[in-house]
Order: structure tokens, then C-alpha cells, then sequence
């Protein structure tokens, strides 16, 4: 049974929680800015047609504290946000985004936004036209941000690979087994390209017949209708599309040896971990391997640099190491991860003064430096 409105509100541990709304450009949002003990907070802006405000609550709750969990085991000095914006047929959009730029430009860099489902680079520009704390991709931002999931998620696979076979990962072979992709958007669509590069047979469905029939003529996968999906009877399920797509009904439904993507949240709930590690699905936490855009829009924004290539591949060897502890612990590598995650928000809290706000003085500075904002 799901919690009601104020029931989730009372059982969440966020930081700030903000509901912004303009009748006028029809925006109604929510951000929620989970942790912030390591550092500045990172997350996107999701833009969804929810049927209801307290899904759209529990969406902006659960993403941001997974987004703390992300910069925990990725070992970035930061937290988790997210935001969540309610697409509606009134909605000017042009006009909210560019308001909620002016939103983030007011925090002062507590929070750096970026992309998520509906908020992809042409949304990020109108962002950037009002705030210097997103990430933007391409050459004059941290680079491509779905190369860099995806690569992340290759290096997870190649973990699976090697697992599977009881060699290392640069003896793995992505060729030898085959892949069920749900999503062929940007990151799904370069993950069947470079599977398919190494030999593997591909599966995948999405729900945009156009992007399906571009990953048949270009990568040669094989289509599968997405109600199907699940019972393809690949060794890897590989999801790319939205979260919370593991629950009772399913699992029941799924014939794979493992489960890899860049989806976030795609437990329903913990327990759905133990419960697919009982039938000897070996799982990969979700927020381990698609880290590899947060990785280098983190490095960007905190340390200016553009190259996160080595940091993005040791996502694999961390999750081999997950999994090996996992294995002996006799615990599921989704629980393991989470207990990961939760040791280190604690230490990170038990060192901080308290949650991350900006210096006052280096706020005056920005504001006397007279930043110029495009018309």
C-alpha cells in the first residue's frame, strides 16, 4: 500500500524540499536536495506527465537520495538532488526552464543540475542561459554525458562478463554472451552499438518506433515488442529506460542470468534484490554503474578537468569487488551497495559542520563580478 502525501513527506530524511510554481507558464516542480554533508548536491531534472502530485513527491524523494548514493560509492565530494517538473498542456517550457535556471542560479552552487528523462541538451541550454551550475554537454561543458554512462555501463558488463566465466575483465568476453536492451535512446543506443561491435547477439525494444527501427538497420539488433522484453532469454538484461521496473509480477516474468543498465532505481524495493539473488540473478546496483556522467560532470564542476576516463572504468573492478565481497558475505550485491553507500553518508556526516551552502563572501564576489545573462 502507498504512502499518502504527508506520510511521505514525515518518512523522508531530505534536506530542503521546495515546491516552485508559476500558473502563468503552467510550471508546477519540485526540488528536493537530499544530502549535502560531502558537498554540493548533483542531479537532473526529470519532466514527466505524472498523473498525480505525490508520485511526482516520491519520484523527486527516491532519485535524489539514490543521487547521494551515486556520489557515495563513486567517491565524489558531493550529495544528491533532483528535480521534478509536471508536464502539463499548458506547460511553456522554454519559459520554466529558464525560471528554474534563475532557481539554481540562486543557490549559488548548493546545486548542479543536468539532464534526466524530458531535460536533455537543447533544455540544458535554456538552463545555462540563466545559471552557471548545470552541466552542458559538449566541447565547452565536461564532454558527451551519454557516452560517459554508457562507458560505465560497458565496464559494469565486462564485471558481469567476468564474472560469469571466473576471469578478469581484460580477459572477459562482452561477444560470448547475449543482451536484452530496454531503451535504445542515446545511452541504449550506444551500448547496442558497441555489443554488437564485439560480436554479441542483441535484443531490445523501445517504446519510440523510430529509435527501434535505427538500432535494427544500423546495429543489426533483433526487435522485440516492449511487453516482451522481459522474457527475451537473454544472459543480460540490460535496462535503459525508467526505474522501478523489478517488482513481484516482473521478476516472475524474467529468464536472465543478470541484470546491468543505466536505469535508474530499478528495484521497486531492496527486498526485490534478495529476491532475485535467491534465483542466482546476479544484479548489478544500478547507481554503481551508470555513474559515469555524474563522474564527469563532477570532475568538471569541482576540479575543472574533462578527463574522467580511467575513474569511469574503474566502475568494473569496483564492482567485481562488490560482488566478490557479496559472494562471501552471502548477501545480495543490492543490499551490500546500499550498505556501502549508507556507512559512507554517515561518515561524511560525522566529518561535515553541517549540509553545504556556499560562502557568503564568495556569493558577493559572483554577484560583483556582474555575470552577464543571455537575453
Amino acid at each position: 500500500m502507498q504512502q499518502t502525501f504527508l506520510e511521505t513527506l514525515n518518512t523522508s530524511d531530505h534536506e530542503q524540499l521546495q515546491f516552485l510554481r508559476d500558473a502563468e507558464l503552467g510550471l508546477f516542480a519540485i526540488v528536493a536536495i537530499h544530502d549535502s554533508h560531502a558537498g554540493p548536491a548533483f542531479g537532473g531534472i526529470r519532466r514527466c506527465a505524472y498523473t498525480h502530485l505525490a508520485d511526482g513527491l516520491r519520484d523527486v524523494l527516491r532519485l535524489s537520495e539514490a543521487m547521494t548514493d551515486k556520489c557515495a560509492l563513486a567517491g565524489i565530494p558531493g550529495g544528491g538532488a533532483k528535480a521534478v517538473l509536471l508536464d502539463r498542456p499548458e506547460f511553456d517550457a522554454d519559459a520554466a526552464y529558464r525560471l528554474l535556471g534563475r532557481y539554481v542560479e540562486n543557490l549559488g552552487g548548493r546545486w548542479y543540475c543536468g539532464p534526466d528523462v524530458g531535460t536533455g541538451t537543447r533544455e540544458l541550454e535554456i538552463l545555462a542561459k540563466e545559471t552557471r551550475f548545470v552541466t552542458v554537454p559538449g566541447p565547452d561543458g565536461p564532454g558527451d554525458l551519454a557516452d560517459a554512462t554508457a562507458r560505465g555501463v560497458l565496464a559494469g558488463l565486462e564485471a558481469v562478463a567476468a564474472e560469469f566465466t571466473s576471469t578478469s575483465r581484460a580477459q572477459a568476453d562482452l561477444g560470448a554472451l547475449s543482451y536484452a536492451i530496454q531503451g535504445l535512446g542515446e545511452v541504449g543506443g550506444i551500448l547496442a552499438r558497441e555489443l554488437r561491435a564485439r560480436g554479441a547477439r542483441v535484443v531490445g525494444s523501445d517504446v519510440d518506433d523510430d529509435r527501434l527501427a535505427n538500432a535494427i538497420d544500423r546495429f543489426g539488433v533483433e526487435p522485440c515488442a516492449s511487453e516482451e522484453i522481459l522474457g527475451a532469454g537473454c544472459d543480460v538484461f540490460v535496462p535503459c529506460a525508467l526505474g522501478g521496473i523489478l517488482h513481484d509480477l516482473s521478476i516472475e516474468r524474467m529468464r536472465f542470468r543478470a541484470i546491468c543498465g543505466s536505469a535508474n532505481n530499478i528495484l521497486a524495493t531492496e527486498e526485490h534484490g534478495d529476491q532475485l539473488a535467491q534465483r542466482g540473478v546476479l544484479v548489478a546496483p544500478d547507481y554503481l554503474v551508470n555513474s559515469g556522467a555524474l563522474i564527469l560532470g563532477a570532475a568538471f564542476h569541482l576540479f575543472g578537468s574533462r578527463d574522467s576516463a580511467a575513474a569511469i572504468d574503474r566502475i568494473g573492478d569496483e564492482l567485481l569487488e562488490l560482488f566478490a565481497r557479496a559472494k562471501g558475505e552471502r548477501i545480495a550485491p543490492t543490499r551490500l551497495a546500499g550498505q556501502i553507500a549508507r556507512e559512507r553518508r554517515a561518515a561524511a556526516r560525522s566529518l561535515a559542520v553541517g549540509p553545504f551552502f556556499p560562502h557568503e563572501a564568495e556569493l558577493r564576489n559572483d554577484l560583483d563580478g556582474g555575470r552577464e545573462i543571455e537575453p
